[in-house]
């Protein structure tokens, strides 16, 4: 950068001289020569080629730098919006910055600079791990002028995800969206196992929700109103926020009372009809041999039986098919 500001510099001394002196036929350093007796002039040389007085070039190269920070705030600007627009890795940000910054443009060598990324750590310790908390509404506004209806209905999910083979770190988010917009993060918990206990995981979330829920959400002079609609979760993620027993237990099923047997190393549910389960014998915790403990979105009002979606992907697909498929093409030849 020092060499291009000093050749920006030599270039404008070089256009004013050109501009100043009495003429281009000479090379610079020559003296000129009259058109009568062809005899240098008795004039000191040096008085021609005099370049501008130092205020006009100090004032020239402010104007100068301010033109290029002005270019480089834009260009900033810019690169932040196509990052974050387009969803750019920081390692292709950071390529593109090298190659700019070789062109001589004046940028930030990390694109954690570039997209100012916080440095502090906002994350608290809590059930066993860092946790990170969003907000439910926070994550509703922006959606809400977009939308026509007063009715929010949130579909949730929380679910475990590991983060590597080798360590057994795993991120637990709560996400949530409603209508046809893209989920928005509530909370986050990173930690070598599942958040324990449930009801301080779940705290923040079901004590804004219930707030939500009876007094609504106030948005540019609208009231809006907010309701879960379903839970979406996997088997095992379902169990352990219902508070109730694995899917592979003789007392599983989540939407009737029947008993499971064991036949051949597995547990079978071979009764074709039986009393369903209700929301609110769940709630007063009627079912002892299903559930192991009263769970905290109970308090919240949300419906445990009703609210929770079953897992097609792992009912249908990756449970019975699968297993069909497998007895096909490897037994038991008699099932």
């Amino acid at each position: 950068m020092a060499y291009l500001k000093t050749w920006r510099e030599r270039k404008r001394e070089l256009d004013e001289f050109l501009q100043d002196s009495d003429s281009d036929d000479f090379p610079l350093g020559m003296p000129n020569v009259s058109d009568s007796d062809n005899e240098p002039e008795t004039s000191n040389s040096s008085d021609s080629f005099e370049f501008n007085n130092d205020d006009n070039h100090s004032s020239t190269e402010s104007e100068k730098e301010q033109s290029d920070e002005q270019v480089n705030v834009n260009l900033e600007d810019d690169l932040r919006k196509w990052a974050t627009t387009n969803r750019e890795t920081h390692r292709s940000v950071n390529q593109l910055l090298s190659i700019l910054r070789k062109q001589g443009h004046l940028l930030p060598m990390d694109a954690r600079t570039l997209l100012a990324t916080p440095q502090d750590k906002t994350s608290v310790a809590k059930c066993g791990g860092q946790y990170k908390y969003f907000g439910l509404e926070k994550g509703i506004c922006p959606f809400l002028s977009q939308t026509e209806s007063n009715e929010v209905h949130l579909s949730v999910n929380i679910d475990g995800i590991p983060l590597f083979k080798s360590t057994g770190i795993q991120f637990w988010p709560i996400l949530a969206k409603f209508g046809t917009f893209d989920p928005f993060i509530i909370a986050i918990f990173c930690g070598q196992q599942k958040p324990s206990p449930l009801d301080e995981f779940l705290s923040d979330f079901l004590n804004e929700y219930k707030h939500l829920k009876n007094n609504g959400l106030s948005y540019q002079d609208q009231t809006y109103t907010v309701k879960i609609k379903a839970l979406i979760c996997d088997a095992p993620a379902r169990a352990y926020l219902k508070c109730i027993k694995n899917h592979n237990s003789y007392e599983s099923c989540e939407r009737c009372l029947i008993r499971g047997n064991y036949v051949e190393g597995r547990i079978v549910f071979n009764e074709k009809e039986c009393p369903s389960r209700s929301d609110e014998a769940f709630s007063r915790a009627e079912y002892s041999n299903h559930q192991t403990s009263v769970s905290p979105l109970i308090a919240a009002g949300i419906p445990c039986v009703s609210a929770f979606v079953l897992d097609y992907m792992h009912l249908v697909i990756l449970g019975v098919v699968r297993r069909l498929l497998t007895f096909l093409i490897r037994g038991p030849k008699l099932c």
